[in-house]
């Protein structure tokens, strides 16, 4: 029994060293956490804006080529309406009426988070004489710049397509 109670003693007695420094601790491990937590959160967000961005450039890219192997192989001499950006258009100006095109759908289905872009290509004809022949051409630049409201990338490839 006297066992029992020298042990709830030491329970009971505060420790003289220990006034006050608990609450210094708390403060300085949550100063430290801070310190330590906030950058490595900041960069965890700038690497997935990052990786997004090269997405939509590739998306990007991709569209372009597309695009430009569509009108290539439509020839040189193609032309239809030239109202959106499925036309291959090729006379002379730059096309289409209508040029938005989705770059990224991020993953939803009701388009309000969609990027959307500004697809289009400028047709201007050449000619040039060389001994004895006389070439025909059409120099075709296919642009895309994205997102429509306030634009912040582009991506542009330029052919030339013979007569």
């Amino acid at each position: 029994m006297r066992r029992r109670r020298s042990i709830m003693r030491l329970f009971r007695r505060p420790l003289k060293s220990a006034s006050g420094a608990a609450l210094i601790e708390i403060l300085m491990s949550t100063v430290i956490l801070g310190i330590v937590i906030v950058p490595i959160f900041d960069t965890l967000v700038a690497g997935r804006m990052l990786t997004a961005r090269r997405g939509e450039r590739r998306m990007a890219h991709h569209l372009v080529a597309r695009k430009t192997e569509q009108l290539l192989n439509a020839g040189y001499g193609s032309m239809d309406a030239g109202t959106d950006v499925t036309s291959i258009d090729l006379s002379a100006g730059s096309h289409p009426t209508n040029p938005s095109i989705v770059v990224n759908t991020r993953g939803d289905t009701t388009g309000l988070n969609d990027v959307v872009g500004s697809l289009t290509w400028d047709v201007q004809p050449l000619s040039w004489a060389s001994p004895g022949d006389t070439v025909h051409a059409k120099q075709v630049e296919v642009k895309l710049v994205w997102p429509t409201q306030t634009p912040r990338d582009s991506v542009s490839i330029t052919t030339l397509i013979g007569a």
